[in-house]
């Protein structure tokens, strides 16, 4: 069995997925306020922000799958494990609770 990963190791063996989710934090900051700005019917409106659901899924389910699949093997020091819940926490469960509110 090898030893877990501290949080150092894993930004650099798993660097492309907490890119992945990071960029999403910024298209997320960005596009909701111009999605409020442009004016939209309704409609419209749903449509942006259901594709911007998706987009959030899809940036985020790299970083998703590695956790989990360390985090059950015990392949995560504390630390590492903080961190990449921290991370996802930002990436994925705020803008997913906010986008779910502004859907329904």
């Amino acid at each position: 069995m090898r030893n877990p990963l501290s949080a150092n190791e894993f930004f650099d063996e798993h660097l492309s997925a907490l890119i992945s989710s990071v960029l999403f934090i910024g298209v997320f900051v960005v596009s909701v306020p111009m999605i409020y700005f442009m004016n939209l019917s309704p409609s419209s409106e749903l449509l942006l922000f259901t594709l911007l659901f998706a987009v959030c899924h899809l940036a985020n389910w790299p970083m998703l799958r590695i956790r989990w699949r360390l985090w059950f093997r015990g392949r995560l020091t504390p630390y590492a494990a903080m961190v990449t819940t921290a991370l996802l926490a930002g990436s994925f469960g705020i803008p997913f609770i906010l986008l779910v509110d502004l859907i329904q």
